[in-house]
């Protein structure tokens, strides 16, 4: 009876480690697997978290952007990639007389057109069209609209052939400059101006002197300037550019300077080089 017990303890003994030894290994097992399913998911990327190649999309995009603007002024190259890091658009305001052509596909919707397109939402661009002479632009309300928008950029045709029309004199149109530039910076201290002529006029004498003081006087207070006069004829053929009264550009005179304009705003030829 002894020896039976003894033996029937020795196989319960037996049984008993071999099942302790396989609980062991089962345990072992799941504990093992659970890690594995744990490090997998705080490994794995978040759906949230944009891919490397979207993020790679992205930086691209923005350098493209920056080399179709390389003709602008440095201050507003530098003024643009600091907004366009911030997600914030660059306000472009294009000012100027009639000889804009708002209403009638000139020179100035088209430009605009062309920045939307190429540049998309960082930049945003109005136009402001007055029919009035440089002292009534500064003393006027046509002068408070634009500085409402808060422009970064100003692209300004400061109104000299309807000073001309109007015997109003280059000193006159240049301190007028000069006090919108002034109001400029203390609306907003990064923006920058540029100037530009009118359209040229056939057979015209004294005019094509105050166009060049105009030249003279941006370049003596360091204004960058946009002489599209070049891209015309500068012959009697120019008076098929112009409508009869030569007061705006007709069809043919809005392309080439839309022309020249979107050759500077916009550089193409920066991408292929």
């Amino acid at each position: 009876m002894k020896k039976f017990l003894l033996t029937l303890l020795a196989i319960s003994c037996v049984v008993f480690l071999y099942l302790g030894n396989m609980y062991w290994k089962e345990k072992t097992t799941l504990v093992t697997s659970e890690e594995k399913d744990t490090t997998t998911v705080e490994n794995s990327p978040s759906e949230e978290a944009p891919a490397p190649e979207e993020e790679a999309g992205e930086e691209e995009g923005k350098k493209d952007l920056v080399s179709l603007i390389s003709n602008w002024p440095e201050e507003a190259r530098t003024h643009f990639k600091e907004l366009m890091k911030k997600g914030e658009p660059f306000k472009l305001a294009i000012v100027g007389s009639p000889a804009m052509g708002e209403n009638e596909n000139g020179w100035a919707p088209q430009l605009k057109e062309k920045l939307s397109s190429e540049l998309s939402s960082q930049v945003e661009v109005e136009i402001f069209q007055s029919e009035v002479t440089s002292i009534e632009f500064i003393n006027g309300e046509e002068s408070d609209n634009v500085l409402a928008f808060e422009p970064d950029l100003v692209l300004l045709e400061p109104f000299s052939l309807t000073d001309n029309s109007n015997k109003v004199g280059t000193v006159q149109n240049h301190e007028s400059i000069l006090m919108f530039l002034r109001e400029l910076k203390e609306t907003n201290e990064d923006s920058v101006l540029l100037l530009q002529p009118p359209h040229p006029l056939e057979g015209a004498t004294y005019y094509p002197q105050q166009i060049e003081e105009l030249k003279e006087f941006a370049a003596e207070e360091s204004i960058s300037y946009l002489d599209h006069w070049g891209s015309w004829p500068d012959d009697e053929t120019l008076s098929d550019y112009l409508i009869e009264s030569q007061d705006t550009p007709n069809e043919k005179g809005h392309e080439i300077w839309a022309d020249y304009l979107i050759d500077y705003f916009i550089n193409e030829s920066s991408e292929s080089s």
